[in-house]
């Protein structure tokens, strides 16, 4: 898979929607606001962890082959 710039903000404009949109629909289905936003920034967090190693994992692979993970 080619990890390029729009890929790479596509999926940032997805993880922080589906954030957002947690943070308006647990309320609906009965937690209350202080579980809907804690699980909300749980599920931040591991969303910018997972971006991250992502786009390490794709940093390393292009070194390994030779390549600028920097120039694409």
């Amino acid at each position: 898979m080619s990890h390029n710039h729009s890929n790479h903000m596509w999926m940032m404009a997805i993880a922080c929607g589906g954030a957002l949109l947690l943070l308006l629909v647990l309320p609906v289905i009965g937690l209350s606001k202080n579980w809907a936003i804690g699980i909300s920034i749980a599920v931040m967090g591991g969303l910018h962890l997972w971006m991250m190693r992502e786009h390490s994992n794709s940093s390393n692979r292009k070194h390994s082959k030779g390549g600028n993970c920097h120039n694409g």
